[in-house]
């Protein structure tokens, strides 16, 4: 079985958020894999979720602020390296 993690869904157009689990992607070309350490919604994530605007499918894992430290990278990845601390 594949490593399993937790994250918040909004399981179809204005919906309400659920928490449930989740295969861990590997990271793509250009991609990282973050060990999220803080995440938070913020009010675009909950016009979202309210107004079904941006999201074409679903169930969709909003949100895109967290910090945390750098897993693994991608292919061409080159000015992050596994152990950085990240912050988006």
């Amino acid at each position: 079985m594949s490593p399993r993690q937790k994250a918040l869904f909004l399981p179809k157009k204005q919906g309400n958020f659920e928490i449930g689990s989740r295969s861990i992607p590997s990271p793509r070309a250009g991609q990282l894999l973050v060990n999220i350490q803080s995440a938070a919604l913020n009010p675009v994530d909950y016009k979202i979720k309210d107004t079904g605007m941006l999201v074409t499918h679903y169930p969709a894992v909003l949100g895109a602020n967290i910090a945390g430290i750098v897993e693994k990278v991608g292919e061409g990845v080159d000015n992050f390296r596994k152990g950085d601390r990240v912050l988006v």
